[in-house]
């Protein structure tokens, strides 16, 4: 037993001689790296692709350009969207866009009362269910 004592601690000895030489070793300096590009989204406000009724004209965005409706489209489902405003359904049923109303690529259709009822929706969720209201002045 009094052999492995001292061997023993010169094992200790070595193990921790060794340990305190790696951690004062010095690692060499970090190369710069040049950031990556961001894709940085147009200036303005854009908009997903479809058609928007917008100041009285039908605005078409594909591919994040925008420009005025000027003939008669024909989406995937069947509907079919005229410059004026009126958009025929797959199923024959008219309908007119009014203002703020926007219709996807695939055909379905938003209202601007269904958008501000989203958002409302949406503040309601974030407040925690909770309505703020403001105080009447007397």
């Amino acid at each position: 037993m009094k052999r492995y004592t001292p061997i023993l601690a010169g094992l200790l000895l070595a193990a921790t001689a060794t340990l305190s030489a790696q951690a004062q070793t010095k690692l060499p300096p970090r190369r710069p790296v040049q950031p990556r590009a961001k894709a940085a989204a147009p200036v303005g406000v854009t908009m997903k692709d479809g058609f928007l009724m917008k100041e009285g004209k039908v605005m078409m965005t594909r591919d994040a350009h925008t420009e005025a409706l000027t003939s008669e489209t024909a989406l995937v489902n069947g509907t079919k969207v005229m410059p004026d405003g009126t958009v025929t359904l797959a199923n024959g049923t008219t309908a007119m866009l009014k203002e703020g109303d926007y219709m996807s690529l695939t055909g379905r259709m938003t209202t601007k009362a269904m958008k501000a009822e989203q958002d409302s929706l949406l503040q309601l969720a974030k407040n925690g269910g909770k309505v703020k209201m403001k105080k009447k002045v007397k």
